[in-house]
């Protein structure tokens, strides 16, 4: 099931961060308790910026695997590698995933471009790290 943001496609709507992540929280819930889905079952994929809401439900939810395409640290974290370390103060903390990720402990898959022009691979590279600790404390 592919979900769209608020404000974009035919979701009307504001996008927020809050928005996004009680949408992808609806959206597990209805799987599991309307379709019946067995949450082991579910694969959490995220691709860019879906990485934020995908790695925050993998974090509060009993998923079967997280799959993270092009994934970044933070929106933050992307600014900083964009515009530069003092713009990023500018910019409100949002999808951290660097935080979330330590939370996740299902089965993680991560892929990242090497040649990504947008969200260099340093960010997957730092979630792999922090994933990987969190499996095996």
């Amino acid at each position: 099931m592919g979900i769209e943001y608020p404000g974009y496609g035919l979701y009307k709507g504001e996008p927020s961060e809050d928005k996004i992540l009680a949408d992808a929280e609806a959206i597990f819930d209805y799987l599991t308790s309307e379709l019946g889905f067995d949450p082991s079952n579910i694969i959490v994929f995220g691709r860019s910026i879906g990485s934020g809401p995908a790695t925050w439900l993998a974090s509060k939810k009993d998923v079967g695997a997280l799959a993270l395409m092009s994934a970044f640290t933070s929106i933050r974290g992307v600014v900083k590698d964009i515009a530069g370390k003092w713009i990023q103060y500018l910019v409100k903390e949002r999808f951290n995933n660097l935080e979330n990720i330590a939370n996740v402990k299902c089965p993680t898959f991560i892929v990242h471009g090497l040649q990504d022009n947008f969200i260099p691979y340093k960010h997957s590279q730092a979630l792999y790290g922090i994933n990987l600790l969190s499996i095996m404390s």
